[in-house]
């Protein structure tokens, strides 16, 4: 990030503090309209920095205040999902290539393990299995762990984590820590944190792609200027897709052979849901998780995302995931709701595309909200771990240095240089990334509340309180268990 612009610079400063956690922060509280803030999202321009200031230089402090010490060469063993995204490759890579995350990830762990005399390495598997025979064996080999996030909610709920709380020398409140996730505690424990350590949940977090060419083809504005107006809402975003939608080869029926203003995937309208400030499961005033569901504005919501899903043969959602990415590359989609990744994906793409984030829920909405797939990376420590002084030493130590060096090189260098098309793109990833939304009911699954928004858009339905009336009695006594289970852990 060293050449980005200062607004970048400064955004990056919390950029995985994204900040929004269930719609609300750990001491509790609830806004009715918009999840409720922490300390990580606040207005990142407010905290512009000096132009010739070095932006890590607070990190650089903190990493040499990490006490000294030596573990003699000893493995700092790290299982990690293996072929999830990107899940391996953020922990450890075998050597330089010349690729910046590669190279970046890889002198991470090398400034790591000279620091400490460690050897970071790498396991990859299923996580799960791994960890949970782990801590029943007693093993200590495995230091930290990253299974998937809907992963780890299991993995905490049963007992088999360490709370976060619990361990020193970590500083969970600095900007190398997602203060999202530390934000999503359950009787003040958090067993699962994000931040720059970890970079699959940025590659899982939801966007728009759109095709500059269909843009201009039907006479349209580019968004970008709606998006900092304040004005880029799903009734904006309906009417643009309103314009492009055409029965290509004249058969009469809308197929994956056709033009559409909005190709997804089977989340897709969920990102509405979250766009719009919604969340299931907030936080009372003493900091208790409660489903407390916004009803009037979630079917509200749920009116405007049924009218783009369900009529006028706006959108289409293949089965085949594949598909969709095939129709945006050959200009038959105008905007493409996918994950954060898929820019890496489409980067053979001839016609020029852009970014945006996930469309609010109407003007009045401050700011733009979006959330990551519960197959986002998240780091852990089996309880059977062992050394804690080191676990903390090192893991502090991979944040802070991901902080330094890996998050600049994949944010900056690999997408916003390397593939998004424009400068503006660059700038409408600091707006998607920048409040991410993590909902206890949606992450927790056992709750069952977590897809009836999106499976009533895809039926187009707008029954929303008679749906979620047959699931409360048992999501409250869900998650009642799930409270009682976490206080009841060691």
């Amino acid at each position: 990030m060293k050449t980005k612009k200062f607004l970048t610079l400064a955004l990056l400063l919390c950029l995985l503090l994204p900040a929004v956690c269930a719609c609300a922060d750990s001491s509790g509280g609830k806004d009715a309209d918009t999840p409720a803030e922490t300390p990580g999202n606040a207005d990142p321009s407010a905290a512009e920095p000096e132009e010739d200031a070095d932006p890590y230089a607070y990190a650089r402090e903190k990493y040499d205040a990490i006490a000294p010490a030596d573990y003699e060469g000893a493995d700092f063993t790290i299982p990690a999902q293996a072929a999830t995204g990107n899940s391996e490759k953020e922990i450890w890579v075998e050597e330089l290539t010349g690729d910046v995350v590669n190279d970046a990830v890889f002198n991470r762990n090398m400034s790591v393990n000279d620091r400490f005399n460690c050897n970071i390495a790498l396991t990859p598997g299923d996580v799960n299995s791994i960890v949970r025979q782990a801590v029943t064996s007693g093993d200590g080999a495995y230091k930290i762990a990253f299974p998937n996030m809907a992963t780890a909610a299991s993995l905490a709920q049963q007992g088999f984590l360490l709370d976060y709380m619990k361990l020193d020398g970590l500083n969970l409140t600095d900007a190398w820590w997602d203060q999202g996730t530390l934000a999503m505690q359950i009787e003040g424990r958090v067993f699962f944190m994000n931040g720059d350590i970890n970079y699959l949940d940025n590659d899982v977090t939801y966007i728009q792609l759109f095709n500059k060419k269909l843009i201009a083809d039907v006479g349209l504005d580019v968004p970008y200027d709606l998006v900092r107006e304040g004005k880029w809402t799903i009734d904006n975003f309906r009417e643009m897709c309103m314009n492009v939608t055409t029965d290509l080869d004249g058969d009469g029926s809308y197929t994956d052979a056709d033009r559409y203003g909005y190709v997804t995937t089977g989340e897709g309208p969920c990102t509405f849901f979250y766009g719009s400030g919604l969340t299931l499961v907030s936080y009372d005033t003493d900091g208790k998780p409660i489903i407390d569901v916004d009803m009037d504005k979630t079917v509200a919501a749920l009116e405007k995302v049924v009218r783009i899903v369900s009529a006028d043969n706006i959108t289409r959602i293949p089965s085949n995931v594949a598909t969709g990415k095939a129709m945006f590359m050959e200009d038959r989609v105008l905007f493409y709701g996918e994950v954060l990744s898929y820019i890496v994906n489409v980067r053979d793409m001839e016609t020029e595309f852009g970014v945006l984030p996930i469309p609010k829920y109407d003007e009045m909405q401050e700011k733009y909200y979006t959330y990551c797939n519960a197959i986002a990376s998240t780091a852990c420590v089996p309880k059977s771990t062992g050394d804690i002084g080191m676990i903390c030493s090192v893991l502090e130590g991979m944040a802070i240095q991901s902080y330094i060096q890996v998050t600049p090189a994949y944010y900056d260098i690999a997408l916003t240089r390397k593939y998004a098309r424009d400068n503006e793109s660059s700038e409408m990833l600091d707006i998607a990334l920048a409040y991410r939304v993590y909902d206890i009911g949606r992450f927790f699954s056992q709750l069952g509340i977590g897809n009836i928004f999106q499976e009533l858009a895809a039926k187009g339905s707008t029954d929303f309180a008679s749906s979620f009336a047959k699931h409360e009695k048992v999501a409250n006594k869900m998650l009642d268990k799930l409270i009682k289970d976490f206080s009841e852990l060691e």
